[in-house]
């Protein structure tokens, strides 16, 4: 059986989806100011026809306000100049923020998913079956949560350091050492701005006497630049621990707070799927087949990582059906090609008494409705008695089925 929890038929987390959401806004927002700026410098002076003219004369300003606006032109346009590069300092840092909301975000996800990296034994135990035993143990708020030290070594300090605790942490850095350089870069600027006006350190971090320094200047193309480094990076850090550590973890964890919080965590897996493909494609996540959504609900409602039933009847006739085309076996009856359908895998149930061998099934109760859900074990052993035996088997089943019944 396709293992879902692990292989994630989407290209990004949902992580991923949420900071492209914020990067588009910043692209936005900038994109908005920088033609705005061009065009008022030049039509502002074409009005005025002088530098030296009075900017009051073409710019609707209050009375009240006359006296906060330069006295020419020239001087109003090296002030507006400083407004640009202090709009793209700050933009800067709004990147920092996105890009490091996002960082917390995946790292946390990662742990969670596959905890025993703390330990280098990331395959030791499935993060989900902790979760669904606490969910607290998901919780990044909870006093208890228990990677806050592991996420701060990657998302804090240097990006020397902060590589090197990730490749402690995930076995490989995806980024380059130019990549890593930028970011550091990045980081550096943005403390800057954030704590020092946008000045030196040295000069700006517990001044007493001094004299203002002039602010760090950031061009259009180096920003630019910025949000080219910080989009490639996060593509970069998102495809190798998606694949390698959270799989559909985020998806899982997504739906399960969604089902909790609208009480709707008891309803049928059917229902539930149908409800996961509808909130995933919400997000802008493209359908998949329908296989995914039911076993990944599945997967998401147990809570017992040794419960091997964890399949309902539509996942196993799915499943079996996938198996039997991949291994070019055409199900036959009285000569002729047929699907496998429900009444085929209740006839396996009836003749192998499924329902009565807990390796086989079990059965659950949701909403006062019963439900019954089958082990990987059932599915291996119907798709292998058809393979030995595709043009009989169900004819035989069925006299196995009547001589039961008669006894």
């Amino acid at each position: 059986m396709a293992n879902e929890r692990w292989n994630s038929p989407f290209p990004h987390t949902i992580a991923f989806v949420l900071f492209k959401e914020h990067f588009t806004e910043l692209n936005h927002v900038y994109w908005a100011h920088v033609p705005a700026a061009s065009t008022i410098e030049k039509k502002a002076l074409e009005a005025l026809k002088s530098e030296d003219a009075d900017p009051k004369r073409y710019f609707l300003i209050p009375d009240k306000d006359d006296r906060r606006i330069p006295k020419t032109y020239a001087q109003w346009k090296s002030f507006y100049r400083e407004f640009s590069n202090y709009t793209r300092l700050n933009m800067l840092m709004l990147l920092s923020s996105c890009f490091e909301t996002y960082l917390r975000t995946i790292v946390s996800l990662s742990l969670e998913s596959k905890p025993g990296v703390i330990i280098k034994a990331p395959d030791a135990v499935d993060g989900w079956f902790l979760f669904r035993k606490n969910s607290d143990y998901g919780n990044y708020g909870s006093k208890d949560y228990q990677f806050l030290e592991e996420i701060g070594s990657v998302c804090q300090g240097d990006w020397n350091s902060r590589a090197n605790a990730y490749i402690k942490h995930f076995g490989n850095m995806p980024l380059s050492a130019t990549e890593i350089s930028e970011l550091d870069d990045l980081r550096q600027k943005r403390n800057l701005v954030g704590h020092y006006l946008g000045r030196e350190k040295q000069k700006y971090e517990a001044p007493l006497f001094f004299e203002p320094s002039p602010v760090q200047r950031i061009s259009h193309d180096k920003l630019i630049k910025y949000f080219n480094v910080v989009y490639e990076a996060v593509e970069k850090i998102d495809r190798h621990l998606h694949q390698n550590y959270i799989g559909s973890y985020d998806v899982m964890k997504f739906f399960y707070i969604h089902a909790v919080n609208q009480n709707t965590i008891d309803n049928a897996a059917g229902d539930q799927a149908k409800e996961l493909q509808k909130l995933l494609g919400s997000l802008g996540f493209s359908p998949v087949g329908a296989e995914y959504y039911r076993n990944i609900i599945t997967y998401t409602l147990i809570e017992d990582e040794d419960d091997t039933c964890r399949y309902n009847r539509k996942v196993c006739i799915a499943t079996i059906r996938r198996r039997l085309k991949e291994s070019n076996v055409s199900l036959q009856r009285e000569g002729h090609p047929i699907t496998f359908s429900k009444y085929h895998f209740q006839l396996f149930s009836t003749v192998f008494a499924f329902r009565g061998n807990s390796e086989y099934c079990k059965k659950y109760v949701r909403s006062g409705k019963t439900e019954f859900f089958y082990s990987a074990k059932a599915i291996d052993l119907i798709v292998s008695q058809i393979q030995a035996d595709p043009t009989t088997v169900i004819s035989n089943l069925q006299a196995q089925r009547n001589k039961c019944t008669k006894n």
